[in-house]
C-alpha cells in the first residue's frame, strides 16, 4: 500500500514524466522522506520552508489591485512573530459569542440568530491573527450551527445555509479582506511542530462524524418535511464538503499514519475514499498537465469539467492501484478502492443501524453535495494553467505559478488555508498554518466562495478569469499553451511595434 512503504526519493534523473517505465517510482507516494528535494517537494510528506521571494524572508505579498477587497491585513507586521495571549483571548471570545448564537432558542426569532452571528463575523475584522493562535481556524463551528438552526426553523428556511455560504460569506471575504502576511523560515519550522494546529484537524473526524450522526437521527425522528430534509441533506453536504473533504485533504499528505487515517475516514464520509490515491499519486504529480483530470482547462465549464473529473479521478486511481498491485504481484482483492467504498457503506449502513432507513438516502445525498462542492474548487484552483512541456511527456516542475492563490482571511480559516494553494502544490509536506502567498502565483479577485458561485455561470467565470488568466500567460516567455490563446508577451508585443516603427522610417 502506498502508505506503508518505506521512505524513498525519487531517482534525481526522473522529471514528472508518465512515461510507463517510471510509474514504479511515483506509485511509492506519498514520499514518506526526511527531507524532500527539489524534484519531491511538490508530492513529499517532507516539508518545505521556501521564502516567498529572494532576499525577502517572511516579507508580505505584494499588493494586487485585481483583488475584490476593502483592507490588507500583517501588511507591516511578519505573522507568527510577537503574538500575545490578548490575541487568543479576543479570538476565544469571538469563538464563545458564535457558540452562544446556537443556544438561542428558535421561538425568540430566527431574525436575533442571523443578526448575532453577523454581527461577530463582521467585528472580526478587528481581531488579529498574526499566524501563531490555532482559534481563528475554529472558527468553522459556524457551518453545523447555521445547518442545524435553519433545520429547526423549518420550512424554506432550511436552504438557509445556501445564502449563507454564497451572500454572507463572499461579503465578509470583501469587507474583512486579505491577509498578505508571511512568515519567516525560521518562524515557519517553529509552528510546523505545533501540536495544537495538527489537534484540530484530527479533532474534525469525530465532529463530522457526530453531526452526521445527528442528521440521522433528525431525518428518522425530526418529523421533517420533504422540503426539509433537501435542506439538511444539502447543509450536511457543505459541512462535511467545506469542512470533512478539506481537512481530509490536509491530512491526507501527511506522514503520520493516524493522520492519514483520519483524513481517509473523513474522505469515506463523502464516498469519496479513492481521492486520497488519485491525489497523493496522481493530482500533484501530473497538475497543470492533460494527464491530470483535476485540472479544469481554458475554456472549460464546470459544466464540462464535472463529470470529466468524478470520472477521471476514479479512474486514475483505479489505474495508479492496478499498477501497484501488479508490481508487488498481489491479487485484485488487495486493492485499496473497494475497500474504501466498503467503508462509506458501513457508515451509511451504521447510521441506518443507529437511527433508521432514511440514513442511507440521507448519507448518499449529503455525499453528492460534498463532492459537487469540493469538485467546484478543484474547478477554480488551476482553471487554464499549464506546465511548460520540456520535450514530449517531460515537463517543467510544479511551481507557484501552476496554481490560482487568494489571500481572502474569513474563507482563508474556514477552509485551513486551502486557498493559499500554490505553496500547498509546491511544497505539499507543509502544514496548513506555515502556508504562504506567493507573488510568482496568479491571483484570484475573490475567495473561493464567491469564485464557486461565479464558476455555476460560464459567462460571468469567464469575463472575470479569462483577462486574468490571458495577463498571467503574457508572463509566461516563451511558453506555447496547449489550450486557448498563447498571447503575446510584453517583450514580444515591444518588439513587433519597434520592427514595425523601423519599416515604417525605412530603415528595414
Amino acid at each position: 500500500s502506498p502508505v506503508r512503504t518505506s521512505a524513498r526519493p525519487l531517482a534525481p534523473a526522473l522529471r514528472w514524466s508518465s512515461s510507463p517505465l517510471l510509474l514504479p517510482c511515483v506509485f511509492e507516494m506519498p514520499l514518506l522522506e526526511a527531507q524532500a528535494s527539489v524534484d519531491t517537494a511538490c508530492i513529499s510528506t517532507a516539508p518545505v520552508f521556501a521564502g516567498t521571494a529572494a532576499g525577502r524572508d517572511g516579507a508580505a505579498k505584494s499588493h494586487d489591485s485585481g483583488w475584490w477587497a476593502f483592507m490588507e491585513h500583517n501588511r507591516e507586521r511578519t505573522p507568527g512573530r510577537g503574538s500575545s495571549w490578548a490575541d487568543s483571548a479576543a479570538w476565544a471570545a469571538f469563538l464563545a459569542g458564535i457558540a452562544a448564537c446556537g443556544l438561542i432558542p428558535v421561538s425568540q426569532g430566527w431574525c436575533l440568530f442571523n443578526a448575532s452571528v453577523i454581527a461577530l463575523v463582521f467585528l472580526s475584522i478587528w481581531l488579529p491573527d498574526h499566524g501563531d493562535t490555532v482559534l481563528p481556524f475554529c472558527s468553522i463551528i459556524i457551518l453545523p450551527i447555521v445547518v442545524f438552526k435553519s433545520v429547526a426553523m423549518g420550512g424554506w428556511w432550511s436552504y438557509s445555509i445556501l445564502l449563507f455560504v454564497f451572500v454572507v460569506i463572499p461579503f465578509f471575504d470583501y469587507v474583512v479582506g486579505v491577509d498578505v502576511g508571511n512568515q519567516t523560515r525560521e518562524a515557519q519550522r517553529e509552528l510546523h511542530s505545533a501540536f495544537r494546529f495538527e489537534l484540530l484537524t484530527l479533532l474534525v473526524a469525530p465532529g463530522i462524524l457526530a453531526c452526521l450522526g445527528y442528521g440521522a437521527w433528525l431525518v428518522n425522528f425530526g418529523s421533517l418535511s420533504c422540503l426539509e430534509l433537501g435542506g439538511l441533506s444539502i447543509g450536511m453536504g457543505i459541512i462535511t464538503g467545506v469542512i470533512g473533504i478539506v481537512v481530509g485533504h490536509e491530512l491526507c499528505h501527511k506522514a503520520s499514519r493516524l493522520e492519514r487515517a483520519f483524513g481517509r475516514l473523513l474522505l469515506c464520509a463523502a464516498c469519496y475514499g479513492h481521492f486520497y490515491v488519485e491525489h497523493t499519486l496522481g493530482h500533484h504529480k501530473d497538475v497543470a498537465t492533460d494527464e491530470d483530470p483535476a485540472t479544469s482547462r481554458y475554456g472549460e465549464s464546470f459544466y464540462e469539467f464535472l463529470p470529466r473529473v468524478v470520472r477521471g479521478e476514479f479512474l486514475s486511481a483505479c489505474r495508479i492501484e492496478a499498477a501497484r498491485l501488479r508490481r508487488k504481484g498481489l491479487p485484485w482483492w488487495h486493492s485499496e478502492i473497494p475497500a474504501y467504498f466498503l467503508v462509506s457503506a458501513a457508515m451509511a449502513l451504521g447510521l441506518a443501524a443507529a437511527t433508521g432507513p432514511l440514513a442511507v438516502p440521507f448519507f448518499l445525498a449529503q455525499s453528492a453535495v460534498a463532492v459537487l462542492l469540493f469538485e467546484s474548487v478543484n474547478y477554480l484552483e488551476h482553471y487554464g494553467l499549464e506546465r511548460r512541456e520540456l520535450q514530449p511527456g517531460q515537463f517543467e516542475p510544479v511551481q507557484p505559478q501552476h496554481s490560482w492563490d487568494s489571500p481572502a482571511r474569513v474563507t482563508n480559516h474556514v477552509l485551513f488555508k486551502l486557498e493559499r494553494h500554490a505553496d500547498h502544490h509546491a511544497h505539499a509536506g507543509k502544514r496548513y498554518q506555515t502556508l504562504q502567498a506567493y507573488d510568482s502565483s496568479p491571483q484570484l479577485p475573490a475567495g473561493y466562495a464567491t469564485m464557486i458561485l461565479l464558476a455555476f455561470f460560464p459567462p460571468l467565470w469567464r469575463r472575470v478569469m479569462h483577462p486574468r488568466l490571458l495577463a498571467h500567460r503574457a508572463r509566461q516567455e516563451g511558453q506555447v499553451f496547449r489550450h486557448g490563446p498563447t498571447p503575446q508577451s510584453a517583450m514580444a508585443a515591444e518588439a513587433k511595434e519597434g520592427t514595425q516603427s523601423l519599416k515604417a522610417d525605412g530603415h528595414l
